[in-house]
């Protein structure tokens, strides 16, 4: 798998979390899902290709937040952080508000699902309890043991036999239960 330069993310990640009062595994895990665990600000997607960034960002939430292609991981934080608040999310929710935030336009969305727009299969909870290797990708690079800078091809069994090292998904830290805010 081949791991972009993302010099400064991991940084820009915690302190995002930080400003933004929620757990930086939890954002770190839902921008490894929303890039297929490429954490890439210039990776496109979504129905047709127009969605772009950390977050997929669509047309009118790029004009709106000044997203661009070949900005840095580092810099688009910004406009991911904005993004975030500006659609609701409190400080103290977890996992599942911080992707219904993404996937659904807001916190609490847990059944809402963008299949019919191009997204994947499933409601936001479905997606959720399917980020455990994606959970422990965003570990990995706060931690410092996923390559944060050079284009690096590491095997995707790297990262699976990271997670089964960390043991059962029900016992990495993600509830799916809402955080009181």
């Amino acid at each position: 798998m081949d791991i972009p330069k993302n010099e400064g993310l991991a940084d820009a990640i915690r302190s995002t979390a930080g400003r933004l009062g929620i757990d930086p595994v939890d954002l770190g895990t839902v921008i490894s899902y929303e890039t297929g665990g490429r954490n890439d600000p210039n990776i496109w997607g979504g129905k047709g290709g127009n969605h772009l960034g950390l977050i997929q960002f669509g047309e009118a939430e790029r004009k709106q937040y000044g997203v661009r292609p070949g900005m840095t991981a580092a810099e688009q934080m910004v406009p991911v952080e904005n993004y975030l608040r500006d659609r609701g999310l409190k400080p103290g929710m977890g996992i599942l508000d911080i992707y219904s935030t993404v996937n659904a336009g807001r916190p609490g969305r847990y059944n809402a699902s963008d299949t019919a727009a191009g997204g994947a299969p499933g409601t936001v909870a479905d997606k959720v309890k399917s980020m455990a290797a994606h959970r422990v990708r965003a570990q990995m690079l706060l931690d410092g043991r996923l390559p944060g800078t050079g284009v690096v091809r590491a095997p995707a069994s790297q990262v699976m036999q990271a997670a089964s090292l960390a043991g059962p998904a029900s016992a990495a830290p993600m509830s799916l239960a809402p955080q009181a805010s």
